[in-house]
């Protein structure tokens, strides 16, 4: 079933050893609530061809409340996202368009920009 597609071993162990993986992206001041609890758990923030987009960029860490409690803002976790694949992949949002055509992904990220942008945040999510 598409939607329990586990992350495989290999990107889950690399994946640990980044530190942004290690708190929910809700803690930061530029997050739209920060009405943590729980344990850090991995959120697919993408789907693509109705399957969720297992690459390290596309997951953000959230606690319990943000990833399936009423705490869950989608599109921010989405907004977090992209800032991670403009950091972590050569080309950015343009590796996105090219290897994902089917979405806008410069609109996309202009408008969850505008909705959640700060510009103190830097992609990785730490403060300038």
């Amino acid at each position: 079933m598409a939607m329990t597609q586990p992350i495989p071993l290999k990107m889950r162990a690399d994946i640990a050893k980044d530190k942004f993986m290690r708190y929910c992206i809700y803690k930061d001041d530029t997050a739209p609530n920060h009405d943590c609890y729980g344990r850090v758990e991995w959120e697919h923030a993408f789907m693509y061809a109705g399957r969720r987009l297992n690459e390290p960029w596309a997951i953000v860490p959230c606690c319990t409340s943000h990833n399936r409690g009423k705490g869950l803002v989608k599109e921010y976790n989405q907004y977090r996202a992209l800032l991670r694949a403009q950091e972590m992949l050569p080309g950015g949002i343009e590796d996105l368009v090219r290897r994902y055509p089917r979405v806008d992904w410069r609109q996309k990220l202009k408008y969850l920009h505008g909705k959640y942008g700060k510009e103190t945040l830097q992609p990785n999510g730490i403060r300038k």
